[in-house]
């Protein structure tokens, strides 16, 4: 892991946990692997994610931390996924994911065929 970055992270506000969640992920969301640093657009939509929700005895520690779009975090909600250790949970979180955005992905479609219908 890249310490002087993190320093560099905590200099200008980061606290210590959070730097280290975004160097282990590189700026990418950690679901889907968007790049949340190369525009302004992906930087508002950075959000940092309870692999195990609180809601279900998560922690905020940074093992149980993960960098995420705002797309990700938004359609694993309180998923709880299966798995003694982090890079397990974190593929069986992307596999809820990955399902919930395609079920949202033909909604939408759906909706803006119809609308194309009347406008």
């Amino acid at each position: 892991m890249n310490l002087e970055l993190i320093e560099r992270m905590k200099s200008i506000g980061y606290s210590h946990r959070d730097a280290i969640v975004f160097v282990r992920a590189r700026g990418r969301c950690e679901y889907c692997d968007v790049d949340l640093i190369h525009d302004r657009t992906a930087w508002d939509a950075v959000q940092f994610d309870h692999i195990i929700p609180k809601s279900k005895g998560g922690s905020d520690e940074e093992q149980n931390l993960a960098l995420s779009c705002k797309v990700c975090n938004n359609a694993k909600m309180t998923f709880l996924p299966e798995g003694a250790e982090r890079s397990m949970r974190i593929e069986s979180a992307k596999k809820h994911i990955h399902s919930r955005r395609e079920h949202a992905n033909e909604f939408w479609q759906t909706v803006s065929k119809m609308f194309r219908e009347y406008y």
